[in-house]
């Protein structure tokens, strides 16, 4: 995939953000954000620390509840309840940065576990599907092994054939790298870059540049709760329009 692959911009939007706000008591988390993600693209979320990306994840499915705008998926507004969105959920797989893997159920137990719960598969089914997952991340010889027999990485990629074995219209990633060494953050980004080539609609809320850079169709950056700048990777990374955008990145190493 090259760094300037872009997907077409005609394909529908699958998520629509109209206004949304998140307050934590008097916190402002989310002020009014806007912006939409089209079926098939990858959309990168960055900027500071603290800065509302992560929060707005997790209002995408349902772990918090909005305070204000709406959310659409497919066309339709999120429900505002607990019951609702756990139906929606399940068209949304999310991967978080410290894996949230079952301890006590091996590799193959952890992918299959969604379907033969919630999609009422049958063992012989789910583990069909799990086995065949762990070898498209790449962890066919692993099936069989406990988180604790395996590397962060390799927990992670757990975790991503966990979130496929759903069939979600949507993939998820909130920070999947931070919590990895340097030697294993390659195999689990190499692993989503393959499922951005075969169409997977993405966001993910990262602090790797380069693969934000090279691999999303488009970038969102985030400032205290508000989107300050949006627009495809070669207009964030090479001509941003906003000063902070470029001081953040200049910060990075990237100086625009």
């Amino acid at each position: 995939m090259t760094a300037d692959h872009h997907r077409p911009s005609g394909a529908p939007p699958v998520l629509v953000y109209r206004g949304v706000r998140k307050l934590f008591g008097d916190f402002v988390a989310l002020a009014d954000v806007s912006m939409e993600v089209r079926k098939e693209q990858v959309v990168c979320l960055i900027g500071p620390s603290g800065s509302g990306k992560s929060t707005l994840l997790r209002c995408t499915n349902g772990l918090e509840l909005i305070d204000g705008g709406e959310i659409r998926l497919d066309g339709e507004p999120l429900p505002r309840d607990w019951n609702g969105m756990r139906r929606v959920r399940q068209l949304m797989g999310m991967v978080f940065q410290n894996f949230e893997l079952f301890p006590h159920k091996t590799a193959l137990g952890n992918v299959a576990i969604g379907p033969m719960t919630v999609l009422r598969m049958t063992r012989a089914a789910a583990e069909a599907r799990a086995m065949a997952l762990l070898d498209k991340v790449g962890l066919a010889d692993k099936g069989k092994n406990f988180p604790a027999e395996l590397s962060g990485g390799q927990q992670q990629r757990v975790a991503i054939a966990r979130a496929l074995a759903m069939e979600p219209e949507v993939m998820l990633f909130d920070e999947p790298t931070s919590a990895l060494d340097p030697e294993t953050i390659g195999e689990v980004l190499n692993v989503m870059k393959r499922l951005a080539e075969e169409g997977m609609t993405m966001i993910v809320v990262t602090h790797e540049m380069t693969f934000a850079r090279r691999v999303a169709d488009w970038v969102v950056v985030f400032e205290r709760g508000s989107v300050i700048e949006q627009g495809p990777p070669a207009q964030i990374f090479d001509a941003p329009v906003v000063g902070r955008t470029q001081e953040f990145l200049s910060h990075l190493g990237w100086a625009g």
